[in-house]
């Protein structure tokens, strides 16, 4: 589809501005439909405004979400992990633990590191290394571990299980 270049009006200084054929192609490409309403100059002047200068726009303080359009709704809820106040950009529901940034961000880092462990005994075991904790496998009937009879099990000595040949 061929563009060709249009002159519009702008909304706020009534002055025309052109709409060039490339504007038009990547209005196109991003699925807008219609054309704009202001001029480059009008549109960076409104996009340096600040929300609360915007008489359309209603202003809701430190509390706004991106762009000042909608008031960020805040909840007091006691933190699971220090059981101090905290404020909460959800509604706690009860049946979930809720942290303050500090309790959640030490959270975050234990289940990193239970993830890491994790993933690493995973590859561990895949890659056929023993790991010297799971000693309990290879114990059982036909198998002496300990050296002098000793219910010590710091002082069990662990040996590699025999496999048999097929």
């Amino acid at each position: 589809m061929a563009f060709a270049d249009r002159e519009l009006t702008c909304r706020d200084c009534s002055g025309s501005f052109v709409f060039t054929s490339g504007e038009q192609e990547f209005f196109a490409s991003k699925g807008l439909g219609n054309d704009p309403v202001r001029c480059p100059s009008c549109r960076a002047t409104r996009k340096l405004m600040r929300p609360q200068d915007r008489e359309e726009i209603p202003s809701y303080g430190v509390y706004a979400s991106w762009g000042g359009r909608t008031p960020r709704q805040l909840h007091v809820a006691t933190c699971s992990g220090c059981a101090r106040s905290a404020e909460v950009p959800f509604v706690p529901r009860g049946d979930r633990p809720v942290f303050c940034s500090d309790c959640y961000n030490e959270e975050r880092k234990r289940q990193d590191a239970k993830q890491q462990a994790e993933t690493e005994a995973m590859a561990s075991r895949t890659t056929g290394t023993r790991n010297t904790s799971s000693a309990d496998e290879f114990e059982g009937p036909g198998r002496d571990n300990s050296p002098e009879d000793n219910d010590d099990p710091e002082s069990v000595v662990s040996a590699e299980p025999s496999v048999p040949e097929l």
